[in-house]
């Protein structure tokens, strides 16, 4: 009998070596306040005078600081926040404490241990208004809490006001009804249409940097103003006191005439700015609509 011929096994199967991929590339991230806590805008050429350095070209520092004078008291500061002591030497409204006040950009959990380590280390004299970023009350108490400091005044009442602070450094897109916007330069005429539009309004013609800018109806009379404050030459231009006639309002007035004002104000500065109240929904979807971007919600006490 003859035994069958062995079957030859098939060549054992070789694995490829497994394919190692490279590391995915990792952008470096932009961490400094210019990108984290600033709302997008680079530093300004403008240094705040009084300020530490990595505090001192923040943009809103700089307009604010050029807007109402500031003189600097003291500092503290962190990575992600500023704390001010300070006296205004522009005109206060009435009713504002005359004790130095205290102004604060960053993040609430930041400023609230800057408050904290002002005062328990360098003594806690009277405070005239502050001015913080939107919840550092909250985040005070919280750390209150925790550390069993107690919170200073005036930060254990509530804030008066709430309001945010936006800016635009680039070409806003044409809107609607520019054609019927032009400069004005009679006064008498700016204090009629604001009597109307925006009585409350902060900025006034008398302001002798202001210039203003409004829309006419098609029988020349102004249904809409806009000023912008340019205290200091180069720095950041401030709109303020922007109003439309009431019968006129939702006619896109509002953003003709800032978008003018804008494009005249990036002419002459890196950046325009503007307060608003927080809860001024209509002008918070004209100024998202024109360019504007919101760089601090802020809360404040006079």
């Amino acid at each position: 009998m003859v035994e069958p011929s062995p079957v030859a096994s098939p060549p054992p199967v070789v694995e490829p070596p497994p394919v190692v991929e490279p590391p995915p590339v990792v952008e470096p991230v932009e961490t400094t306040p210019s990108r984290v806590l600033w709302g997008g805008f680079d530093r300004l050429n403008h240094r705040a005078a009084g300020v530490p350095t990595e505090w001192a070209t923040h943009p809103l520092v700089v307009t604010e600081a050029a807007h109402h004078g500031w003189d600097v008291i003291a500092a503290w500061s962190a990575d992600d926040a500023l704390l001010l002591r300070l006296r205004r030497r522009a005109v206060e409204e009435p009713g504002t404490s005359p004790d130095p006040g205290l102004y604060a950009v960053g993040t609430p959990d930041g400023t609230a241990r800057l408050i904290l380590t002002a005062a328990t280390t360098d003594g806690w004299p009277p405070v005239g208004r502050t001015t913080t970023p939107r919840g550092t009350r909250a985040a005070l108490a919280a750390l209150a809490t925790a550390t069993g400091v107690p919170v200073p005044a005036p930060f254990g009442a509530p804030a008066t006001s709430h309001w945010d602070w936006l800016g635009i450094a680039h070409e806003p897109p044409r809107s609607t009804g520019e054609e019927h916007v032009e400069e004005l330069q009679d006064a008498a005429e700016i204090r009629a249409i604001l009597a109307v539009a925006h009585p409350a309004g902060e900025l006034v013609p008398e302001e002798p940097r202001s210039r203003w800018w409004g829309w006419r109806d098609p029988d020349g009379v102004l249904r809409g103003v806009v000023g912008a404050d340019r205290r200091v030459p180069g720095a950041p231009w401030v709109l303020g006191s922007i109003g439309t006639h009431p019968a006129w309002r939702e006619r896109g007035i509002a953003a003709a005439t800032t978008t003018v004002a804008v494009r005249a104000g990036l002419a002459e500065s890196p950046l325009v700015a503007l307060g608003m109240y927080a809860d001024n929904d209509a002008a918070r979807r004209t100024y998202l609509r024109v360019g504007f971007t919101t760089v601090q919600e802020l809360e404040s006490t006079r």
